[in-house]
């Protein structure tokens, strides 16, 4: 069962339940960033340490965001994971480049056109993924 606000005439129940499938990626997002970002991995050390620590490892997850939106969040069809390690792969290039804005602008360029030419994630015809299912709402009628 689904509740929402939505008239009736603007959603179709197929869309609905897509939209509502939808909601998993945001899961998927949190899931990233505990597991490749490793927020939760804290070493035991002095309380105020481990504070640091994690606050740096968030910061960290919240910057990495912040260029898979500049890269590639306008394409549906771009994996998040692979945008991420992306990223973690070109972290020297972005370090050496915060000196001035003119070089890290060139580098988050450079990142954005590595993120639009790769991190594809492939179609699939048996168990169309989310962004298939999502481009079809609206297009599909009501069962």
């Amino acid at each position: 069962m689904y509740l929402t606000t939505i008239p009736p005439e603007d959603l179709t129940v197929t869309d609905a339940v897509v939209l509502g499938r939808a909601r998993w990626q945001i899961e998927l997002l949190f899931k990233l960033w505990k597991s490749h970002g490793q927020i939760d991995l804290v070493r035991p050390l002095q309380r105020w340490r481990m504070v640091c620590e994690f606050y740096g490892r968030l910061l960290s997850q919240i910057v990495q965001h912040w260029l898979v939106v500049v890269g590639c969040w306008d394409n549906v069809d771009r994996s998040m994971t692979q945008a991420a390690q992306t990223i973690r792969t070109h972290w020297r290039c972005l370090a050496t480049a915060m000196h001035a804005h003119a070089p890290l602008t060139a580098a988050i360029a450079t990142l954005a056109r590595c993120l639009q030419a790769g991190c594809r994630i492939d179609p699939r015809k048996q168990r169309p993924n989310t962004y298939q299912r999502l481009r079809q709402c609206g297009t599909d009628p009501d069962p």
